[in-house]
């Protein structure tokens, strides 16, 4: 009996020993880790609003302070040239142009019927976007401008710290002679210079 007891306490002992031995082989063994793949969702780019009036406006105002203007002074405001590679409402900044000039008395500036009705006798499509100097000094020939304002967008802001970059000149119809010219790059160098002084 005693043999017998001593046999059932070993079987007991030994099972009882591997069950602890399985039991920290279980405990040791890492789950395996499940690789989920996470779809990232790239933001666009935010596209950055240009103030026109505020690019625009100062460089009105330099062309009423500082061009000289004979007393036939009727303005043709041209279509704007968009050298930017970006997109631009040429539309708005139009009305902007017209908006300053219509709150002076220097320029008297041609009625967009009259434009868009010269326009149509040249062939020139209503909103053509292959602005010239020699065909906008062709449609002031037409609706008898003594001038004409040609705006060209050179650069659009990308970024808040980049400039836009636009120029004005001021043909004189007959010859089509530039007698007046500045630009938004010129404008912040003369405040750069006014602010170190």
């Amino acid at each position: 009996m005693k043999h017998y007891l001593s046999v059932v306490a070993i079987i007991i002992s030994t099972m009882a020993l591997s069950g602890c031995h399985l039991l920290e082989q279980n405990r040791q063994t890492p789950a395996p880790i499940q690789n989920n793949p996470v779809s990232v969702v790239e933001q666009p780019p935010k596209i950055l609003a240009t103030d026109w009036q505020v690019v625009i406006s100062p460089l009105i105002a330099e062309l009423i302070q500082t061009a000289e203007v004979s007393d036939s002074n009727s303005l043709l405001i041209s279509d704007i040239r968009n050298r930017s590679n970006e997109y631009v409402s040429g539309a708005q900044i139009n009305s902007i142009i017209f908006n300053a000039f219509n709150q002076q008395n220097i320029f008297a500036i041609i009625d967009k019927k009259v434009v868009n009705q010269a326009k149509q006798n040249l062939g020139i499509p209503y909103d053509d976007s292959l602005v010239s100097r020699s065909k906008m000094i062709a449609l002031a020939r037409q609706v008898k401008a003594d001038y004409v304002l040609f705006t060209t967008i050179n650069q659009v802001p990308k970024l808040p710290e980049t400039p836009a970059n636009v120029s004005m000149e001021l043909l004189l119809t007959k010859t089509g002679e530039i007698v007046w010219q500045f630009s938004s790059d010129q404008l912040v160098n003369n405040n750069q210079q006014q602010t170190s002084e």
